[in-house]
């Protein structure tokens, strides 16, 4: 990818921590890496963030769902970290080694296991630890998808200042290679991944009151495409925020988001997903998934139980899903990110 502008604009210091926070009521920063290796169907869910208010305390979750049905692991963990040591936790570092092109992601903790039936079923209760580390090398492969840019050229609709979550957001896939130790041993981790990294006020009821979200990323090594789309929306089922893209060989095409499915019931696995979008040039895109893998937990920020609250008190489920598609018949994964309705129904695993 030498010579493409992965940065798409954006200036370099976009993709590294502020050295303060914003003088703004809830202001945060959030960084997120979510990673596929379909060889030996183990999916990671690698989250930083700041504390709403507290902005010097960070906040890490390392999420990883088991082959077939060995279940989750999860672990979270919260600390004072340095500024030369952000962003990271007291588990889970994320080195910027080149912007918008090279992160290292290394963490070691030790993680709760649960199985599947007890995750759709309840939250995670504290019990047994397993050991849990990564070390692994991010190749990003896709220029980067800007929100503001987005909006500014008009190809989504909504706006990306009235959102509740943040003000500053964009995305990028990559290709991830690496070491994985797990409780079954360790794995040479060979996938590919979504990440983001959003800034701006979240909480605290600022923004659109919150509605449920569908967020959809692809990436196919063999062609060098990319396909990915958005959609937010507000109460009352309207969209607060949409846009969608399709990448070819580092060149970026804005795409109107035709189809993005949500949750009714809730699965493991087996999900099918089809999802559609139009490109700029008219050309549209559409695409069948089907999920292999899922982690569950709550959205509520000042909660963030794993698992699922049956009685719907809590509020939305956050709905983490990988799945496997084929696009002109080449072998992809997907990462695919929803909010589910209090008290939906689970299917039974």
């Amino acid at each position: 990818m030498t010579g493409v502008d992965l940065a798409n604009g954006l200036d370099p210091d976009k993709d590294d921590v502020r050295a303060a926070a914003a003088a703004v009521p809830f202001w945060s920063e959030n960084f997120l890496f979510a990673m596929y290796d379909a060889g030996h169907d183990v999916g990671l869910w690698l989250h930083l963030g700041t504390i709403p208010n507290r902005w010097h305390l960070w906040e890490d979750r390392v999420l990883v769902t088991l082959p077939g049905n060995g279940g989750v692991l999860t672990s979270r963990s919260y600390r004072r970290t340095p500024p030369e040591e952000r962003p990271g936790g007291a588990n889970l570092l994320f080195t910027r080694v080149e912007p918008f092109r090279r992160w290292r992601v290394t963490a070691e903790t030790l993680a709760t296991r649960t199985s599947y039936d007890e995750m759709s079923s309840g939250l995670v209760h504290d019990g047994h630890k397993d050991h849990v580390s990564l070390d692994l090398d991010v190749t990003c492969r896709t220029p980067v998808w800007d929100m503001h840019a987005m909006i500014r050229k008009g190809n989504g609709r909504g706006s990306m200042q009235s959102q509740s979550w943040a003000s500053e957001h964009y995305e990028q896939l990559y290709t991830v290679t690496g070491r994985v130790t797990l409780p079954t041993g360790d794995i040479a981790f060979d996938g590919t991944g979504w990440r983001d990294h959003s800034r701006g006020p979240r909480g605290g009821e600022t923004g659109a009151p919150w509605g449920g979200h569908v967020i959809m990323g692809a990436y196919f090594p063999d062609s060098d495409r990319g396909v990915g789309l958005c959609r937010y929306f507000h109460p009352d089922g309207g969209v607060t925020l949409e846009g969608a893209y399709v990448t070819e060989a580092g060149v970026m095409h804005a795409a109107e988001a035709l189809e993005a499915p949500r949750i009714d019931v809730l699965r493991k696995d087996g999900e099918l997903l089809r999802f559609g979008l139009r490109r700029s040039d008219d050309v549209e895109v559409w695409l069948d998934a089907r999920t292999t893998t899922s982690l569950f937990t709550m959205l509520q920020r000042s909660v963030h139980y794993f698992g699922i609250d049956p009685a719907g008190s809590l509020g939305s489920v956050y709905v983490l899903n990988f799945a496997t598609l084929d696009w002109d018949g080449e072998h992809g994964s997907l990462y695919v990110e929803r909010s589910a309705a209090p008290g939906v129904s689970v299917a039974q695993l």
